[in-house]
This record gives C-alpha cells, structure tokens and sequence, in this order.
C-alpha cells in the first residue's frame, strides 16, 4: 500500500507500509532543517532595531507639517514603511553575519 507525498525532481515519493521515503537530502546526513542561532539572533535584533524606527517614522511623518512649497504626506510607503524595512533587513543581516563568524572563530 502506497501513498502520494509529492513530487521531488519529477519523481512521486511513496511511503510504504507507513514508512516514508525522504528524498536524499532529507536525511541525517543532508539538511536538517530548522532555525539557526544565527537566524534566531539575527532576527531578535532585526525587530528590536526596526520596531522603533518604524515607530519613529511613523511619528514624524504624522506630525510632519505642511510648509507652502513642500507637499504634504509625501506616502507611509516610501517615507516610513521602506526605510524601517531596509534598516531592519540591513540590521538583521549583519547580526546574523556577526554570530556566524563568532561561532566559526570558537570551533
């Protein structure tokens, strides 16, 4: 008895008799899967940084005045929601960069 788990590179994976079939780079000796403390800490510090800025921009850019030759609400996408996002990405990545080489340094 056989049952249809998905196609990998074109082929059906079965399992039979209850067992599955992993593909090979589901085994013990391929990808594990899972977070990383790389990624865990890289995206601590990347909502950490970006909740306040974008808290910040928001902030200023619904207090911002209106001044007779600059327009007024400029967008929430292009003044806050894309800059906190590029800090945040920016941040988190550099993070995630600084714990790897950290614990590459330690093996």
């Amino acid at each position: 008895m056989g049952c249809w788990i998905g196609l990998v590179s074109g082929e059906q994976r079965l399992c039979e008799n209850r067992t599955l079939i992993y593909p090979i780079f589901m085994t013990e000796s391929g990808y594990k899967g899972g977070p990383t403390v790389e990624g865990r800490w890289g995206c601590f510090a990347s909502v950490l940084v970006g909740t306040p800025v974008f808290m910040f921009l928001l902030l200023a850019d619904a207090l911002g005045d209106c001044v007779q030759d600059i327009p007024c609400k400029k967008g929430f996408l292009t003044q806050v929601l894309l800059p906190s996002s590029v800090i945040a990405v920016c941040v988190g990545l550099l993070v995630q960069w600084a714990v790897k080489m950290a614990r590459d340094n330690n093996r």
